[in-house]
């Protein structure tokens, strides 16, 4: 997922275009205002004078702060003057302002020399979009999540609860967690079998938080330690801002974790991953085929206390609906 060149110049010309945009729509709102209100054209002209002659006092010699409070002073009269014109004659106080997609960074992408978060979100959705996930998304979302697969009569050890009436719960919470998520953010844990629908709701959660701004990376446990085992052997640029993301995206979903070849590195890296995103305040979506007792053998009592300690877990239950799907189509 980390940015090629051409894909980096591909952004940058889009936001290039922006610029581009916004500074064509103020050029004809000026045309245009200026026609409706021909006071403001030289309202503007004393506005330029004014900064002009500012900075000619200083260089002469003249007391800067008497003449940057008298600057002020009088830009702010002009400033009111101007809201007043525009506002008597329909235009709003803003109206000559550039309509930024992206107040913070202005639409250049880069706020004070790092890239924005606007500018971070738009590489994980072309990245996305270019390894095909966009697709998988448009068809795995909560549009799309069928609770007619699960079995109503299927039950599991002792417990009353079916595995239609647990998706029912785990829908719904994982629904309630994007709903929450500016506001709380928050750590889950899916739990079940192979095939009972953990990571088509991974990828629920991760379209609605997209379609909200939400900056989310999606790695299988696989795909994450080759990350870091590129990072730490390899150290290539592209990876090494990739493992940036890693740490600052707003949410990383980290799918089938457990099917990885375990070790002392991945073992490291993950608890050096899953403590550095709770120590910034980041969320962090896993799911696993594993119990908490295989959990525990295969990463360690530190890893398995800190997740169960930190995240919310969300169990799924039933036959592999994959399978079922299959099936049902046939």
């Amino acid at each position: 997922m980390a940015l090629t060149n051409e894909q980096y110049d591909a952004l940058m010309r889009q936001y290039n275009h922006k610029q581009a945009r916004n500074n064509q729509i103020v050029a004809y709102r000026t045309d245009e205002v200026y026609s409706a209100i021909p006071a403001l054209s030289k309202l503007d002209e004393e506005v330029s004078k004014i900064s002009v002659s500012s900075i000619t006092a200083i260089f002469n010699g003249s007391d800067i702060q008497t003449a940057a409070a008298e600057s002020k002073r009088k830009l702010s009269e002009l400033k009111e003057r101007r809201i007043n014109l525009m506002e008597s004659a329909g235009f709003p106080a803003d109206y000559l302002e550039p309509p930024y997609d992206c107040p913070d960074c202005k639409d250049t992408g880069y706020v004070n020399g790092k890239r924005c978060h606007c500018f971070n979100q738009a590489a994980i959705n072309l990245v996305y979009k270019q390894s095909n996930i966009s697709n998988i998304l448009s068809k795995e979302n909560f549009d799309y999540f069928d609770l007619n697969v699960y079995d109503e009569n299927y039950y599991e050890g002792n417990s009353n609860v079916s595995a239609r009436a647990t998706a029912q719960i785990a829908l719904e919470r994982a629904q309630n967690f994007v709903q929450n998520f500016k506001a709380k953010g928050g750590n889950l844990m899916l739990l079940g079998q192979t095939g009972c629908g953990k990571t088509f709701l991974s990828n629920c959660i991760a379209k609605a938080l997209l379609d909200e701004g939400i900056s989310v990376i999606y790695f299988t446990a696989s795909e994450l330690f080759k990350v870091f085992e590129d990072q730490t052997f390899k150290r290539h640029v592209n990876v090494e801002d990739l493992h940036d993301q890693i740490f600052d995206c707003d949410l990383l979903i980290i799918d089938d974790l457990g099917t990885e070849f375990p070790n002392n590195f991945t073992i490291t890296k993950l608890f050096q991953c899953l403590n550095e995103r709770l120590l910034r305040n980041k969320s962090t979506v896993i799911s696993t085929n594993l119990s908490l007792e295989e959990m525990r053998d295969t990463y360690s009592e530190r890893i398995t206390s800190r997740v169960f300690s930190y995240y919310d877990a969300i169990r799924l239950i039933g036959d592999d609906i994959r399978i079922k799907k299959v099936m049902m189509n046939k």
